[in-house]
């Protein structure tokens, strides 16, 4: 059933079966704020999408409970592709968000031949910049992008970090 776990979460394949959860999470405003993207799709539209094609797309489940709590996806870069996070609104700030990253970074090191991988935050999002941090992230400010923020109009910059096997192996230990 999970892929990888601990005592508290494990990581399933994503199906289309939880495809709901994600439509509702990308819904929330705080979640589109961490994007910087507005959504409008509806859920028919956004089930469409072809989950096939990424290698590394998964759902986090508390054991305890047996509840969905978020979803990790891969991006489909394959030099230094990016790993990104949905933690569900309702399950925000109870340290899902750390864990699941950690149990994913672990699987995906020990699975999969990158060297590297990155993840990005925008610069107002302290939560998520924190957890890359303590997971031992650096800082990449040479990949940093600066967009504008659909919300506000003004420039907000995206911070690129990255994180190499050998450190995250290291970091663990």
């Amino acid at each position: 059933m999970f892929i990888i776990e601990n005592d508290r979460i494990g990581l399933t394949q994503y199906t289309h079966d939880d495809d709901y959860d994600m439509f509702l999470c990308w819904q929330d405003r705080d979640t589109q704020k961490g994007y910087n993207g507005i959504f409008d799709q509806s859920f028919d539209d956004f089930r469409v999408h072809d989950i096939d094609r990424f290698k590394f797309w998964v759902t986090v489940v508390d054991k305890s409970s047996n509840t969905k709590v978020g979803t990790l996806r891969l991006g489909l870069d394959e030099t230094c592709p990016d790993l990104a996070i949905w933690i569900y609104p309702q399950y925000r700030n109870r340290g899902y968000g750390k864990a699941s990253f950690a149990l994913a970074l672990k699987y995906l090191f020990s699975n999969y031949p990158h060297n590297e991988l990155s993840a990005g935050c925008f610069e107002d999002n302290h939560n998520s910049r924190r957890i890359l941090e303590q997971l031992g992230f650096v800082r990449d400010p040479e990949k940093d992008e600066t967009e504008e923020n659909c919300f506000t109009g003004e420039p907000t910059v995206q911070q690129e970090y990255r994180l190499n096997r050998t450190d995250f192996l290291n970091f663990i230990e």
